[in-house]
């Protein structure tokens, strides 16, 4: 439970600084394995709190999230 919250108030503190947050950036951030943010976003989004996208950004797939408000 905790990790969930620390990973969504790090997405709306990335948000708000009008960034679009992303694993790599998540994973940076928060110095987790790229896995359990992977998972704990998985979780996250079977809760309804958060959407997650693919975009091609420079030749790369990054896994985008958007935050329900």
């Amino acid at each position: 439970m905790k990790r969930k919250k620390q990973l969504l108030e790090k997405c709306s503190e990335i948000i708000e600084e009008g960034r679009k947050p992303t694993v790599k950036g998540l994973k940076q951030d928060l110095s987790w394995m790229e896995q359990d943010v992977h998972r704990i976003l998985n979780a996250l989004e079977r809760d309804g709190e958060i959407e997650t996208y693919t975009r091609e950004v420079l030749g790369e797939k990054r896994r985008m999230v958007s935050i329900y408000r």
